[in-house]
């Protein structure tokens, strides 16, 4: 018996030949593009991380005074400001003339002249905007750039204006179960009060959880 092999099926040498070097070739080029491919991950994380540093840069930054306000400028190119600064301070130099140099009124009147100077010193390096008179204006329109200027102080005020209201609310209830609650009110009980002081700073979390209690309002009212 035997078995005959049709000449198509066998390989030619130098086809095989050319088979077997193109094997290699194709995968040295695999492995180089997935050395590339896996090189490239930390390029673009370093270029992520750059990108945000430098946004939370560019954001921390402090925005410069632009005179966005119609008919208002930056105090520290106004005119007007240089010049009321000048007045100022001229009129507080000629009373100092009149005293002796190490007297007690010329110790004040150059400790006032040296507030003066950096009161408007502060006025310009704060970015606060001046009109036409030379006085500087509170912008409270909500822009983020002019939030020192009103919303801040007025939140701080409001905080501490809050803190006393609630430490004497409490000090009253503290001793509402005196025999003579009207005395501790003429003659303050130090001890206590300080205790109440104390606790007062968290004033808004107090209330609050006297409001979710049913404390915060007398009953009987």
């Amino acid at each position: 018996m035997s078995l005959t092999i049709p000449a198509n099926l066998v390989l030619n040498p130098r086809s095989n030949k050319s088979l077997t070097q193109s094997v290699p070739k194709s995968s040295a080029r695999f492995v180089c593009s997935d050395d590339k491919s896996s090189s490239s991950t930390p390029q673009s994380m370093k270029a992520f991380s750059a990108a945000v540093a430098l946004s939370s840069i560019l954001l921390s930054a402090p925005m410069p005074a632009v005179a966005d306000i119609s008919g208002l400028t930056p105090c520290k190119d106004s005119k007007q400001f240089a010049k009321r600064e000048k007045q100022q301070i001229k009129k507080l130099e000629s009373s100092l003339k009149l005293y002796a140099p190490e007297s007690a009124p010329a110790l004040a009147l150059n400790a006032q002249i040296e507030k003066t100077k950096r009161r408007f010193d502060n006025y310009g390096k704060y970015g606060l905007l001046c009109g036409s008179d030379g006085l500087p204006h509170l912008i409270v329109n909500g822009d983020q750039r002019h939030w020192g200027e009103f919303i801040t102080p007025g939140i701080l005020f409001l905080y501490i204006a809050g803190w006393i209201g609630w430490v004497g609310r409490s000090y009253l209830i503290a001793i509402s179960g005196e025999k003579k609650p009207a005395m501790k009110e003429i003659i303050i009980d130090v001890p206590l009060a300080s205790r109440i002081i104390f606790r007062g700073f968290i004033w808004p979390v107090a209330a609050y959880r006297e409001f979710l209690n049913g404390d915060l309002i007398a009953k009987d009212v």
